[in-house]
């Protein structure tokens, strides 16, 4: 069995297993106990005959237990945690640990390298679990968190390789190479790009988003395709407005701190009145200016219709993929080039292919003037192993490039970018009911990065988070 393939169906069958050993222990809520759960499964691997595994199990379960413990309710009543131990000889060694917290761990990566040893991100429990996954307690006051450890893997400890990677039907790494070692193409001369024309017979990106959030802006061609993607995937519309949410309020962040310039690239079909850019930005710098990108013909119609275009808000009609051509054009060369820019690539970069992501991204760092950002929003190839494959088969089929990233993914992908504190963050999709059953944790990654000067700020950005952000990029729950 592949690691990556690993479900939760596979963790409860492992658990009914009629030859699991289960062992289990219940702790205080004191830093002590940590030491405690390490002694217990050394203990206990020792006599299950399995000390092969003590490494990499004490590692994950004091990893837990002090997630556990730090986030506790301060009730004596509550507080402390229970820890379980089960052996699937020959399988799996699964570690679980109960806790009254109902709040759900995220991972959390840095580019430094460092693993958490505290707080929720779980990084340790990333690198070396092959699954993992938090689920409410059967009494609904807190959640279990569980890890399944691979037991005929090596078991030696974490390394920068080991976390467990997702590659999409269509892409599998060749022997020895990881997402990182993949060249960035020689970006090629552009000629005048032909943008696709209105065609309401097959399904636009655009048109398909508009329909999964419950839209009205969308034909059958597009619900024929949305109908079966939220069969998949039923909580892909939470995650779609999740991700809107999160741009928003992106977006008043940076123009509070200053920013009164953005480009918003594939920025889609617009919303209603008080839920575009410009409207996020003005509230905070009615002076700000806001350029449209999309390829779309129809996005292009409706943002000139729905929005009263003035010298504030602009429409471009472009292939951002085609940088040379998109940064020469008119309305993109208006914006004032001594001040900040703030793009915006908010569910954009998953319907590009890695190799013109990259020369995207490469092109807007060279072209950005000092203090700018770079906002992204992403869809997770990782949240949810279980549909991601299926959805990109999907669209695939109706011939649409569908490529969410894993946390590892992106972090290659903007390894040139100076990430902001508090670093790359999951956007759930909201409440515990979103941990179990067929529902992931969280639907995208987000992150705010400074391009292309690492000592250029705007007004502000503290000289905490500039430090912070000079460690590298985190992961870690935004609530």
């Amino acid at each position: 069995m592949n690691s990556h393939q690993i479900t939760r169906g596979d963790l409860l069958e492992a658990l009914a297993s009629p030859t699991a050993l289960s062992a289990c222990m219940t702790l205080p809520s004191r830093p002590e106990s940590v030491k405690t759960a390490r002694d217990f499964v050394a203990d206990q691997l020792a006599r299950w005959c399995h000390p092969d595994l003590e490494d990499s199990a004490t590692l994950v379960c004091s990893e837990l237990v002090t997630n556990a413990i730090t986030h506790g309710t301060s009730d004596p009543a509550t507080s402390g945690c229970m820890v379980a131990l089960t052996l699937v000889p020959g399988e799996a060694l699964i570690t679980q640990v109960a806790d009254s917290d109902p709040a759900p761990p995220v991972p959390r990566v840095t580019f430094s390298g460092a693993l958490a040893e505290d707080g929720r991100g779980l990084s340790i429990v990333t690198k070396l679990s092959a699954y993992w996954s938090a689920s409410p307690r059967p009494d609904g006051k807190g959640k279990v968190v569980s890890a399944y450890l691979l037991t005929n893997h090596d078991t030696s400890g974490p390394s920068e390789t080991a976390a467990v990677e997702l590659f999409l039907p269509d892409r599998t790494p060749s022997a020895g190479r990881t997402v990182q070692d993949s060249p960035v193409p020689t970006p090629t001369p552009e000629c005048e790009p032909e943008l696709p024309k209105l065609d309401l017979s097959t399904p636009s990106v655009a048109r398909v988003c508009d329909f999964i959030t419950g839209g009205t802006d969308n034909y059958s061609a597009d619900r024929a395709l949305g109908r079966p993607l939220l069969t998949a995937a039923p909580w892909l519309d939470r995650a779609a407005a999740a991700a809107r949410n999160h741009g928003q309020e992106t977006v008043t962040r940076l123009a509070a701190q200053g920013i009164t310039q953005f480009l918003d690239l594939g920025c889609g079909l617009p919303q209603r009145h008080g839920r575009n850019t410009h409207d996020a930005a003005q509230r905070h710098r009615p002076e700000s200016t806001v350029v449209y990108v999309d390829r779309d013909p129809m996005v292009q119609a409706h943002v000139r219709t729905w929005l009263a275009e003035t010298p504030r808000e602009l429409d471009l009609h472009a292939d951002v993929t085609r940088t040379a051509h998109l940064l020469d054009q008119p309305a993109i060369t208006r914006l004032d080039h001594a001040r900040p820019i703030a793009v915006l690539l908010h569910e954009v970069l998953p319907w590009i292919s890695d190799g013109k992501a990259r020369h995207l991204l490469e092109a807007l760092r060279n072209w950005l003037p000092a203090g700018s950002v770079l906002s992204v929003v992403h869809a997770a190839a990782d949240s949810h192993p279980e549909s991601t494959p299926a959805l990109a088969g999907l669209y695939r089929k109706a011939g649409i490039l569908y490529r969410p990233r894993s946390l590892k993914q992106l972090l290659a992908l903007v390894r040139d970018w100076h990430v902001e504190a508090p670093g790359i963050s999951a956007v759930p999709l909201g409440g515990l009911h979103a941990v179990g059953g067929r529902a992931p944790l969280y639907g995208s990654y987000a992150f705010v990065a400074r391009g292309p000067h690492p000592s250029a700020t705007w007004s502000g950005q503290s000289a905490a988070a500039r430090d912070a952000a000079a460690g590298g990029a985190g992961l870690k729950v935004t609530r």
